[in-house]
This record gives C-alpha cells, structure tokens and sequence, in this order.
C-alpha cells in the first residue's frame, strides 16, 4: 500500500469562550470575545501563530520573490512629491512637499525657493527626515506638516510605527534646525493652523491618558495656541469643551481653530466624528478673551462640508436642499446661514470642494465621478470678466491636491489618473491656461500599453453604479483575465483616478484591475452616500456583487479568477459581499477591515464613527449593525473563498491599530477558519500581520511592496497560475 499523503499544514485553532449578548429580544453569541484584549496571552499566541503560519504559506509560492521584485522594480524607479503647501507673496514663493525619491523607503519634508523642476537638484533643500529621530525597534515617519503664512517655520507631525497619535515640533525653513518643540498627545497633526502673522499656531490635543481608565483616543479633544518661542506649558486653551458654557460639546466633537488671513478673525470649527456636516463659530480677534467671546455661524442642521474665508466673506459649501451641493457667501463679521447669497446654484454637477486665491474662488465639481473646475473671478478685468467659467482640464484626470491662498492669484492643481502620472500645474491668473510646473519628476513607468474605461453595472434594484477598468490594449473578452475588484463606500468618500506604479506588476500579466464606485460613497453626492449608510448599508455590498456579475457576464473574467477587496471601512462591503455571495468569489482581501460591526463602536474610533454606521443602542442601529457585521454572517460548512485577512498590529507590547483594531481581523480568521474545518478541499483562510504598521499611514515603500506582492502572489495562486502553485 502506498503511504498516507502527508498532512495539510494547520493554522492554530483559536480557542472558543462564547459571550452571548440580548439587543432588544434577540440573543447574538460571540465566540472570540476574549481575542478584544489583545494582551491575552491566549490572544497573543494565537495572532503569532497566525502570523508564522501566513508568512511560510506565502513564502512557499514560488512566483513571489519574483513579484515583488518587480513590484520593487516599479516602485524604487519613481519618485513622488505629495502634500504641497505655498507660503510667501510674490512670483516666487516658497513651495513645501512631501517627497519620497525613487530607490527611499520613506517620505521626506523638502522645500524649495519657487517652481525651479524637481530635476534641478540644486533648487530644493531637505527639511526634516523621520529617519532621522528613528531607532531600533521605533521607526517614525511624518504624518502631516503646516507651513507658517510668511513661509519661516513648519509645523512637523510625526508618528512611531504606522501610529496615527503624534508630536509636533517645529523646523526652521531657513536652516532646517529643530528649535527642540515636541508636543505630545497629537491624534489630528493636520488641524493644526498658523496665525496670520505666523508668530503662533493653534492646534488639537488629546487629553492625557489616566492609568487604569478605558481607552478614550480621539474623544474630548480641545484647541490649544502656542506661542514660538514660549515653553509649551504655557500653551493656552482656545476652543473646546468646557471653556463656554454657552457651548456644548458632545466627547466625539474634534475642534480646530483657524484664522482669517487679514488676521481680524478667528474661526472655530467642529467636526462631529466622522459626520462630514459642521459646526463653525466665528470670534473677533480684537476683542477675544479664551474661550467666551465665540458666536455661532453655522450648525449641522445647515448641512455645510466645507468653507473658505476672503476679503471680510465667508464662502460654504452647503448640500441643504442640495443633494449634489450649492455655495453660498455671507459676511464672516456678521454671519447668517439663512440670508447667504448663492453664489453657485444646486446643478447637475456634484460640486465637493472649493478653495479662494487672491483673484477667484475655484470650484470642484464631479461629473459622474470625474472631476471638473470652475472658477468664479472677483475682477471683472480678467478671463471670465466676473462670471462662472470652466477652467480646461486634461479628459478624465483627477484633482488630487487644490492648492490656493487668499493673498496669491491662481491655484496649484496636482492632476492624475489611472494611467496618467501625477504632475502639478499652475492655473494663470489672467488666462486660465495650465502651466507645467515641472515640480513632479516624470514617471519612468510606462502606462502605454495600458487602457482605461468606464462601463455601468446595473444593480438589482435598477440602479445604475460606476465600475472603472484597467487593462492591456488589445484585451479580448474570453473570461480568462484575473481580475481584481476594490470597493470602499463610506463617509462619502469617492474612489478618484489614482495612479499607481505597481499595479503594472498585475496588468502586465494580463490581470484587470476594477474599481466598483458602490453607494456610500460620494460619487453622486449626499443622496449616494446616504444611499449606503446605516439601514441602507446593504447597498454598499450588493452593488459589489453587481459589478462583480457584470464583469463575469460580460466575459472580462469568471468567478475562478475574480477577488474583491477593501479596507477599513471597505471591508464592511467585501465582507459582507463574501457571505452573501460566497459562490461568486475565488478569493477575498480585506485590509484592517470593519468585520465585527456590532463591537466597533465599544472601541477607542467606535464612538465618532457612529454617525456613519449607527449604534446597538438603538433597535434599528442594532438591526443595522447586526445587517453589515461579516462576522455575525458566517455559517458553518459553506464553502467560502480564498481568504487573505491583513492588517497592522502597530506595537507588540499594545497590538491595536489606531482606526480599526486588529482582533476585528482576529476574530474573522478564526471564524472563518472554524467554519471550513470541515471540509475537504476549504480554501486557505490566512491572516497576515505586520507588527510594524498601523492603518497603512505612515507605512515604509518597502512595506507596501511586501503587501502588494503578498495580494497578489496570493491571488494568483487561488487563481491556478502554475507560477504560484505551492511546491
């Protein structure tokens, strides 16, 4: 007789210590309670193991050094410039960015004396490096910075170890010297704000942690103001709870405060967790004394995202009574909602960001998810002569960065695409042209061979949704391309051109890459993301599986070469998507993802959240919950898909990532795994962990290249390509 086959490598079985919980009359169990304290032994043992045995799985296929080495190739060859911020008057200011060069892991902080071409080295002086400040076993990277009005000084956040909790400290532009400031307990580095003589700044701090209390991140924040050169312990409170007690602030409100460039005013704003509506408070700078001399501007019920102040106006950007957006300007001395003037009427188009320069107030706007610019002149001498006038853009690119400021005409767009590299242009003044600034270097990476399409899905209740195509020229309809579906549908953020130098590793092998523009988001407005959210939360995922349908019935792919993923809140629409549809999938990724919806809220980013998601304190925020809770969807004996669950464990000694926490990923493996254990031929559930990472921010270049070639060495293997077919 020949000899047994060997035995199938095993992933630690988790132990089961059921918890069960009544939410109005209906019993819910939950068998990994326990995994939510992360410092249980058990619990540690259990994500290492994990870990150790998702590390050889993947390390077995033998096409992934391969892929990552050509995803390496890809993205060592590029250098990218980001996040850039304009000080100074004049035709050459001073231009600040993020950098992170070809052949760097991480992003830098560089500054250069107008727009001289990111080739002319020469031009451009590094300011501050993390790497720096770096150590064995505390890796830093920097997390946000904000530039003083004159251009003198930066404000610099950074962060240990993919953490999103950071210090400040402040750089001199001139020398690039750190004047020794570090202030601690930052969790929203990019509120922070410059006074318009740039001698202060104000920014949002996190109250300080008691031993022994719950963790409490993001909760009960208050504005302070520092003054350069004065110890940080004089700092003042500007502007949060308890300093008016004319004003109420629930422990989810984040306040930030900033100033009006003529310096007379200060405006206060608040955001309620993650709803997107405002509250602002304006206050007189010549007569403010801390915290009492605030009067209210604006309320949620005025439904108002977004604001821009000039020349004594408060320009706002308001979908009340305008699903698809409307702007409106009162006087910010004297600020009445419901007198505003509409300065651009409730269209066709969704207008989703506005930005004043010194000669117009520019507008962008999506047409069908894809962004569009106007510009409304304050001079009735240049190009529009005062009137409401589109500024020509390149077809079918996305504006990723809007970069304007009350005292300098023009903007600074930075333009990209699926297949088009990003470059930065300059809008003139007087005519509206583009110019090339030249800033961003030219990609080395070749797109040409690349076409990009968008087609309509037809979703079950005849809605019509978005879905964005990558793939190589000459592409034939067989069904035989492996495909690669992401969704996100949330907060009404939209899925926007990007470009990405590594997806050609995919593309170049004949994959598709997709993108499934799915309710919840905000490609169609408020109407959209409200049409995903809470009750209507179902939307986000069978649209998904609409668009995964359409690409399978229209011969792009089938469902032996089709994987769908999202992260953190994405993962409510892949997860869901997966157990209700598990026969249309040969493979699932769903990165830090939201898949144990009923114990978010109990978490330290559970509580702002649930304006979006809703709460188990509530009969329909329960039933809802309980709706888009993965998790709670699993049933034992189905046959699932391939599954690659990831995520960042941020520190060893305090393994919880600071948006979504990594046992929602813990507890979704092991369920998983439990309920395929059973059968005969179960695909491999595996969960990946990175202990240096957090929710991807703040991640080195080389960690995302070991990521993306984990996805995707992975998928090929569910896919049956014999290069990736385990030894």
């Amino acid at each position: 007789m020949p000899p047994p086959p060997p035995k199938k490598p095993l992933p630690p079985v988790a132990l089961v210590k059921p918890v069960t919980d009544t939410f109005f009359g209906q019993k819910v169990t939950d068998p990994y309670r326990y995994m939510e304290d992360v410092k249980n032994p058990d619990v540690d043992r259990f994500l290492r193991g994990q870990s150790e045995f998702t590390r050889k799985a993947l390390d077995a296929l033998p096409g992934r050094n391969a892929m990552l080495a050509r995803i390496s190739a890809l993205s060592d060859s590029t250098t990218a410039i980001s996040g850039v911020q304009i000080a100074g008057e004049g035709t050459s200011p001073r231009v600040f960015y993020f950098k992170l060069a070809a052949g760097d892991s991480s992003r830098r902080l560089f500054v250069r004396e107008g727009y001289n071409g990111a080739e002319n080295k020469g031009a451009e002086k590094l300011l501050f490096d993390a790497a720096t400040i770096s150590k064995p076993g505390a890796r830093y990277s920097i997390d946000a910075f904000v530039v003083s009005p004159d251009g003198r000084n930066v404000v610099v956040g950074v962060a240990a170890g993919g953490s999103e909790e950071a210090s400040l400290r402040i750089i001199d532009a001139a020398s690039g010297s750190d004047s020794g400031v570090a202030i601690g307990r930052i969790g929203f580095a990019d509120l922070t704000s410059w006074a318009a003589d740039g001698k202060a700044f104000f920014y949002n701090r996190l109250p300080e942690q008691k031993t022994g209390a719950p963790p409490n991140r993001y909760l009960h924040s208050m504005v302070y103001r520092h003054v350069i050169g004065r110890a940080v312990e004089n700092d003042e409170q500007v502007f949060g709870p308890g300093l008016d007690t004319r004003i109420a602030f629930a422990d989810i409100d984040i306040p930030s405060v900033s100033m009006t460039p003529d310096g007379k005013f200060l405006i206060g704003r608040v955001k309620h967790g993650d709803i997107n509506d405002l509250t602002l408070y304006i206050a007189n700078t010549s007569t403010f004394t801390q915290g009492q001399t605030w009067k209210k501007a604006i309320e949620p019920k005025d439904e108002v995202t977004a604001f821009a102040a000039h020349d004594n106006a408060l320009y706002i950007l308001t979908h009340k009574d305008a699903p698809r957006y409307r702007v409106v300007r009162t006087a910010i001395a004297r600020p009445e909602f419901e007198k505003a003037t509409t300065i651009i009427p409730h269209g066709d188009t969704v207008i989703r960001d506005l930005a004043v320069a010194q000669d117009a107030l520019y507008i962008r706007e999506l047409s069908v998810g894809l962004d569009r610019l106007q510009r409304l002149n304050f001079s009735q001498s240049v190009f529009s002569g005062g009137k409401l006038e589109f500024v020509r853009l390149p077809f079918d690119l996305a504006i990723r960065e809007m970069v304007a400021h009350p005292k300098r005409p023009g903007a600074l767009l930075r333009l990209e695409g699926w297949t088009e590299a990003p470059r930065y242009v300059q809008i003139e003044a007087r005519s509206g042209n583009l110019i090339d600034t030249h800033l961003h270097p030219k990609s080395k990476v070749d797109f040409e061979s690349i076409d990009e399409v968008r087609l309509m899905a037809n979703a079950k209740d005849g809605t019509i949704i978005p879905l964005s195509l990558m793939y190589k020229k000459g592409t034939t309809l067989n069904a035989d391309h492996p495909t690669l579906l992401g969704a996100y549908g949330a907060y009404g953020i939209t899925l926007a051109p990007a470009f990405s130098p590594t997806t050609l590793a995919w593309l170049e092998r004949g994959g598709i890459i997709a993108t499934c523009h799915v309710r919840g988001g905000g490609e169609f407005g408020e109407a959209w993301h409200k049409a995903g959210q809470k009750l209507t939360k179902p939307n986000t995922w069978r649209d998904l599986i609409a668009c995964a349908e359409f690409l399978t019935e229209r011969r792009f792919t089938r469902k032996e070469k089709l994987a769908i993923q999202g992260g953190s809140a994405g993962g409510i629409a892949v997860g869901r998507a997966m157990t209700e549809r598990p026969d249309l999938f040969a493979a699932v990724v769903p990165a830090v993802g939201l898949l144990d919806a009923l114990r978010f809220e109990f978490t330290p980013n559970g509580p702002p959240n649930i304006p979006e998601f809703g709460s188990v304190k509530t009969e329909s925020g329960f039933r809802g919950l309980l709706a888009m809770s993965s998790l709670h969807q699993v049933k034992d004996g189905t046959k699932y898909p391939a599954v690659l669950l990831m995520h960042g464990v941020n520190d060893p000694r305090d393994p919880r990532d600071p948006r979504v926490e990594v046992w929602q990923s813990a507890k979704m493996a092991a369920r998983l795994q439990a309920a395929v254990a059973s059968e005969a031929n179960a695909k491999p559930i595996l969960l990946r962990l990175d202990y240096d990472a957090g929710h991807g921010i703040g991640s080195s270049r080389s960690q995302r290249d070991a990521e993306t070639a984990d996805i995707y060495s992975f998928l090929l293997w569910q896919f049956g390509d014999p290069a990736f077919q385990p030894r």
